[in-house]
């Protein structure tokens, strides 16, 4: 069976599945949120130097298929998750491939967005982390996306933090999920649906955090309370409860057994010179000069052309 003929449609979305429990252990997840500590800013977790993280920290439970923290097996081999895939992506053979944190100081809401896509044969070691959200704004590489199932839980029973999402595309209204969460779950298309955290906290709270630098972690002392450090100093301080926390829980969907196999023999890959050939094909089909990069992660003409013509949608 040809790779081309099973690709799913680009206008057909994974409708969302809503779990009321995610876990059966909520407390252990708490429990490994806090032996997380400290945690990265955003940007020094994908690399992305010069970067601001506008208050948000992260770490891994699990990257690449494997449990990178100890004590988080259980909860990355959920099998309410994999049902919950298997349903809503029509798939026989359902891979978890990674599970992180996401921890959200009080902030005004992001910007509309779709998850980091991913790629038969590309990951964030042959491209960097930055050009894999263009490719797939673009739309020029759903052909080889991977179809992704996200499983987001929050823990955040204060104000804000809702997480808003177009399941039905932008032009259509949203669905808004809106604390108190409390081991609340929505597994969804995260990588072709558009969503974004809502403001957290309240507006007074609010702060854009250009002081906080790349380097900069989130820790949690022995009062229990989240102070951001940089250069050994304590700038910012806040109660357990005014950081919204959420893990996210990401798998492979394999619509057949066939799909999965040719993922595994890399008999449909992308390489670096087809990500080059199809971008700098579309950029002169659009009267936009491109001169081909000898290195993606260093060439700043490149990344300008290509973040500013492959950007996100917004939302009204």
């Amino acid at each position: 069976m040809g790779i081309s003929q099973t690709i799913r449609p680009k206008n057909l979305l994974a409708p969302p599945v809503k779990l009321d429990a995610a876990f059966e252990n909520p407390d252990e997840v708490l429990d490994l949120f806090k032996k997380g500590s400290p945690y990265k800013t955003l940007a020094a977790v994908h690399r992305n130097v010069g970067e601001t993280s506008a208050g948000w920290f992260r770490n891994f439970w699990a990257l690449g298929g494997k449990v990178v923290m100890p004590g988080a097996e259980p909860f990355f081999n959920n099998e309410r998750f994999m049902e919950a895939a298997k349903i809503a992506f029509q798939a026989e053979v359902i891979r978890p491939v990674a599970m992180m944190t996401n921890l959200n100081l009080p902030a005004p809401s992001s910007p509309c967005h779709q998850d980091l896509p991913f790629f038969r044969g590309v990951t964030n070691r042959e491209v960097p982390s930055w050009m894999l959200a263009p490719m797939g704004y673009s739309g020029l590489f759903h052909d080889w996306a991977i179809p992704v199932a996200s499983a987001i839980t929050w823990f955040y029973d204060g104000e804000g933090g809702d997480f808003e999402y177009w399941p039905n595309g932008l032009d259509k209204p949203s669905i808004t999920e809106r604390p108190p969460f409390s081991n609340t779950c929505v597994l969804a298309d995260n990588e072709y649906m558009y969503h974004r955290v809502g403001g957290v906290g309240s507006p007074a709270e609010y702060s854009h955090y250009e002081n906080i630098g790349y380097d900069a972690t989130l820790e949690l002392s022995k009062e229990n309370r989240w102070q951001v450090m940089e250069s050994g100093k304590d700038i910012a301080d806040f109660a357990f409860d005014k950081v919204r926390l959420s893990v996210l829980w990401k798998a492979y969907c394999f619509e057949t057994a066939e799909m999965a196999e040719s993922y595994d023999n890399h008999s449909y890959d992308l390489d670096t010179k087809m990500i080059a050939d199809i971008f700098c094909d579309d950029l002169r089909g659009r009267g936009i000069d491109c001169v081909r990069p000898t290195d993606f992660a260093t060439d700043k003409q490149w990344k300008e052309t290509i973040t500013t013509v492959y950007a996100a949608a917004t939302a009204d």
